[in-house]
C-alpha cells in the first residue's frame, strides 16, 4: 500500500512540473510574436536601404568583374589562338575566366529578377563568343580522345591535360548544378558532361577500330572473315596493351580505364558479330567464328599474359543461345556435307570394285581399299575443327559422326548387296569380285580400330576402359556386316562345291572308285584358301571355321538324308571304309590349312559305326555313345541313319531308338550344348 502510494505522489509532482512548464513556453511564444511584429514593421523601414543594398552589390560585382570585362575581346582571341597552338591549359584558364565574369554577372542579374529582360540580353551578346570558344576546346579534347591510342604513345602529356581539364569541367558542372538546386540559378551551357562525351568518343573510336578493319566481304574472298578476326584479334591486344602500360597512368583511377577499354571491346565486339550473324554466314564462316570465339578468352588475346585480366570473369562476347544456334546451324551443314563426302567416296569406291586390275595388298599381303582411311581422316579433321572450338562441341560433333557412320554402314550394306547380286546374275562379273570382297572385308578391322581411336582421342578414354554403349554398337554393327560378307564369300565357294555335295552318300557315289566328289571339294577349298589367306587373321580364322563347318554339314547331310539303302552287308562295310576315309580326308584338309582342335567332321566316325556295325544287337550301345557324345542329335537324325542299313526297317529303326533313348529329345535338345546336329534338318 505505501508503494503505491509511492507511486501516486511521484506522478502528481512530475504532472505539476509539466504544467509549470507549458505555462513558461506559452509565454516565450507571446513575447517571440510580438518581437515578429516589431521586426515586420522595420522590414517595411529598411525597404530602400536593401534596395539601395542590392544595388551597391552589383555595383560591386561589376567593378569586381571590370578588368575581365574590359578586356573580353582581348582574352577571347587569346584563348582562340591558345586552343589553335594547343596550349589547352592555358586557354582553358582564359576560358574559365570568361566564364566566372559572364556567370558573375548574370548572378547579380537573377538577384533583381526585372520584367525586362534587356540586361541579361545584352551581356548574352557580349559574351557570345564565349559558348562557342568552349565548343572549340571541346573538339580539340575530342580530336585527341578520338586518337587517345597513338597521342598516348607519342605526347602523352596532351591526354593527361585533356583530362585535367575535363576533371575541372566536372567540378564546376557539379558546383553550378548545386548553385542551381540552391538558389535557382542556371548558368548558360550547364552541365557541359565533358567526361561522358569523353567517353562516348571513347566508345565511337573502339567501333571504329572493329568494324573499320574490316577490308573486304565474301564477295570478293572467300576468307574475308577469317582475316578480319585475325586483324581484330590483333588490333583489341595492341590497344589493350596500349592502355594497360601507356593510358591507365595517364587516367585518374578512378576511371578505371583498363576495365573500361575492356568492356567497351567486348560490347562493341558483341554487336558487331552479331549484326554479321543477321547477316546469315555460311558454314566455313560459322567455324572461324566459333573457333574465334574460343581464340578471344584464349592466351592469344583476352587470357595474354601481358594484360593479367581473369577470363573467368568476362561475360559471355555472344549470348548462350546465339552460340547454341549457331553450333546448331554448323552441325546440320556439317551432318549434309559429311554425308555427301561419304557418300562420293564410298561412289569412288564402289567403281573400284569393277575395275580390271586387283585391288591393292599391305606389305603383310592384306588386300585392301581406300574407303576407310579416307573416311576417318574426313571425321578427323572435323574432329580437330570442333576440338579447337570447344569441349562441348566436340562431343557433339563426335556423336553426330557416329550417327552418320551408322547411315554409312545401312548404305554400305546396301551397295555391297547390288555388288553381289549383279555378281550372281554373271558370276564371272566383276573380274575381281572375291579379291574386292576380301579387301572390303578386310576395311571393317580398320572401321572399328579407327572408331575406338576416335572414341579414346576425344572423349579422352582410358587405354584399358570399355567402349560406351553408342561407340560398342557402332563397331558391333561394323563387325556384324563383316560377318554378312564372309558369308557372301561362303557362298561363292558353295555354289561351286554344291553340284559335287549332292552326289555324296549317293550309288553313284557307291559305285565309283575313289572320291572323286571329295576330292573336288578339298581342291576347291585349297583354291579358295589361296584368296582367303588374303583376309585379315580374325577374319581368316573366322572364314576356315566357317567353311569346315560347312563341308562338314553338307557330309554329314548327306550321310542323315538317306540318300542310298544298303543292299549287303558288304556293301555297308566298303561304304563305311570310304565314309571314313573322305571324313579323314576332309579333317587333314583343314588341318593342313591352319585349323586346330577338333573338327565338326569328327561326327562322321562315330554316326559311321551305326552303319558298319554287323550285330544290331550292338547299335543299342553305339547309340547312347553318339547321343551322349553329341546331345542335340534328333532322333530323326539316329533313325535316317538307321534306316541306310539293309537289315533294319525304318519302323524297326525308330522302335530301336525310341527304345533305346530315354528322355523325350525336345527336352534334350533344349538342355544341351549345341553341336553341328543342332544345324541340320532332315526332309
Amino acid at each position: 500500500m505505501q508503494s503505491q502510494l509511492d507511486g501516486v505522489k511521484t506522478g502528481l509532482m512530475q504532472l505539476r512540473s509539466a504544467h509549470e512548464g507549458i505555462k513558461e513556453i506559452r509565454q516565450s511564444t507571446v513575447e517571440v510574436n510580438e518581437k515578429y511584429q516589431e521586426c515586420a514593421e522595420l522590414a517595411m523601414k529598411l525597404t530602400s536601404v536593401r534596395e539601395v543594398a542590392n544595388e551597391h552589390s552589383q555595383l560591386a560585382a561589376a567593378v569586381e568583374n571590370l578588368k575581365h570585362i574590359f578586356t573580353v575581346p582581348e582574352t577571347i582571341e587569346r584563348t582562340e589562338r591558345q586552343i589553335e597552338d594547343g596550349q589547352l591549359l592555358l586557354a582553358h584558364k582564359g576560358l574559365m575566366d570568361l566564364e566566372q565574369s559572364r556567370n558573375d554577372l548574370l548572378f547579380e542579374l537573377h538577384k533583381q529578377p526585372s520584367e525586362n529582360p534587356t540586361d541579361i540580353h545584352l551581356l548574352e551578346r557580349y559574351f557570345s563568343k564565349v559558348e562557342q570558344l568552349s565548343g572549340n576546346m571541346y573538339q580539340q579534347i575530342k580530336y585527341l580522345m578520338q586518337n587517345v591510342f597513338m597521342v598516348v604513345r607519342n605526347e602523352p602529356t596532351k591526354v593527361v591535360t585533356c583530362l585535367r581539364i575535363i576533371e575541372r569541367e566536372e567540378k564546376l558542372d557539379n558546383e553550378c548544378q548545386n548553385k542551381e538546386r540552391m538558389v535557382k540559378f542556371h548558368a548558360p551551357g550547364r552541365p557541359k558532361r565533358w567526361k561522358e562525351k569523353m567517353f562516348h568518343e571513347l566508345e565511337k573510336c573502339v567501333t571504329y577500330r572493329i568494324e573499320g578493319n574490316q577490308l573486304e566481304d565474301r564477295s570478293q574472298d572467300r576468307m574475308w572473315l577469317v582475316r578480319h578476326l585475325e586483324l581484330t584479334r590483333q588490333i583489341i591486344l595492341e590497344d589493350l596493351r596500349v592502355v594497360k602500360h601507356l593510358c591507365s597512368p595517364c587516367f585518374p583511377p578512378s576511371y578505371k580505364i583498363f576495365e573500361y577499354f575492356v568492356k567497351t571491346y567486348k560490347d562493341s565486339l558483341s554487336i558487331h558479330l552479331q549484326n554479321m550473324i543477321c547477316d546469315e554466314l555460311e558454314h566455313n564462316e560459322i567455324i572461324s567464328l566459333l573457333t574465334w570465339l574460343t581464340e578471344y578468352i584464349g592466351p592469344n588475346l583476352m587470357a595474354h599474359h601481358e594484360l593479367n585480366i581473369d577470363v573467368k570473369l568476362l561475360e559471355p562476347l555472344l549470348p548462350p543461345r546465339e552460340v547454341e544456334t549457331l553450333q546448331q546451324q554448323y552441325l546440320k551443314t556439317l551432318h549434309a556435307n559429311i554425308q555427301k563426302w561419304i557418300n562420293n567416296t564410298l561412289d569412288t569406291d564402289i567403281k573400284e570394285w569393277y575395275r580390271e586390275v586387283p585391288p591393292e595388298a599391305d606389305k603383310e599381303s592384306y588386300l585392301h581399299t581406300s574407303l576407310p582411311v579416307i573416311v576417318f581422316q574426313m571425321i578427323e579433321q572435323n574432329m580437330q575443327v570442333a576440338a579447337q572450338i570447344s569441349k562441348d562441341l566436340t562431343t557433339k560433333v563426335l556423336l553426330l559422326c557416329v550417327e552418320v557412320l551408322q547411315e554409312f554402314i545401312e548404305f554400305y550394306r546396301s551397295s555391297i548387296r547390288t555388288y553381289k547380286d549383279k555378281h550372281m546374275q554373271d558370276r564371272s562379273q566383276p573380274r575381281h569380285y572375291f579379291q574386292y570382297m576380301v579387301a572390303v572385308i578386310n576395311g571393317f578391322q580398320q572401321f572399328e580400330d579407327f572408331t575406338r581411336q576416335l572414341e579414346r582421342r576425344h572423349l579422352n578414354q582410358p587405354p584399358g576402359e570399355g567402349s560406351t554403349t553408342v561407340f560398342q554398337s557402332l563397331m558391333d554393327a561394323f563387325d556384324c556386316l563383316a560377318g554378312e560378307c564372309l558369308g557372301f564369300l561362303l557362298d561363292e565357294v558353295f555354289l561351286d562345291l554344291e553340284p559335287h555335295n549332292y552326289q555324296l552318300l549317293t550309288r553313284s557315289w557307291y559305285q565309283i572308285n575313289g572320291s572323286p566328289s571329295v576330292d573336288t571339294i578339298c581342291v576347291t577349298v585349297e583354291d579358295y584358301y589361296n584368296d582367303f589367306v588374303h583376309l585379315r587373321k580374325r577374319y581368316f580364322v573366322s572364314i576356315m571355321k566357317e567353311a569346315e563347318k560347312r563341308v562338314s554339314l553338307a557330309y554329314i547331310t548327306a550321310l542323315i538324308e538317306k540318300r542310298m539303302i544298303f543292299k549287303t552287308y558288304e556293301e555297308r562295310k566298303t561304304a563305311s571304309e570310304k565314309i571314313c576315309k573322305e571324313s579323314e580326308q576332309i579333317s587333314n584338309l583343314f588341318r593342313r590349312l591352319g585349323d586346330e582342335g577338333s573338327s565338326p567332321i569328327d561326327a562322321v566316325s562315330v554316326m559311321v559305326e551305326l552303319i558298319r556295325l554287323r550285330d544290331t544287337s550292338l547299335l543299342s550301345l553305339e547309340i547312347s555313345g553318339l547321343v551322349s557324345k553329341y546331345p542335340d542329335v534328333r532322333t530323326d537324325h539316329v533313325i535316317n541313319l538307321l534306316a541306310m542299313r539293309e537289315d533294319l526297317g525304318t519302323s524297326n529303326a525308330r522302335q530301336m531308338v525310341i527304345d533305346t533313348l530315354e528322355e523325350d529329345d525336345r527336352q534334350r535338345f533344349g538342355q544341351q550344348q549345341r553341336t553341328i546336329f543342332s544345324e541340320i534338318r532332315t526332309k
